[in-house]
């Protein structure tokens, strides 16, 4: 499994749907990601990939579709979609 894989399969733990059936311009609220979730996600992704985000990184109003999450990972952990 890649890392976008592996990204997309976290963000689908703290989702009410499987990873197959979302996809990247989905709204995170629309997964079912709430503001809690979001926390759980970020700390999951955080401990998963051995990463640590900064804080002026977190900003709510930029995080809100599967794909802002997945780039800012990927900024961090150096994934590359695929």
């Amino acid at each position: 499994m890649n890392d976008f894989q592996d990204i997309k399969g976290i963000i689908a733990e703290q989702s009410v749907l499987a990873e197959e059936e979302f996809d990247m311009d989905d709204s995170l609220a629309s997964i079912g990601i709430d503001s809690l979730k979001m926390v759980e996600l970020i700390i999951a992704l955080e401990d998963s990939l051995g990463i640590a985000f900064d804080d002026s990184d977190l900003d709510p109003s930029q995080l809100v579709t599967v794909k802002s999450i997945i780039e800012l990972t990927e900024r961090y952990s150096g994934a590359q979609e695929r």
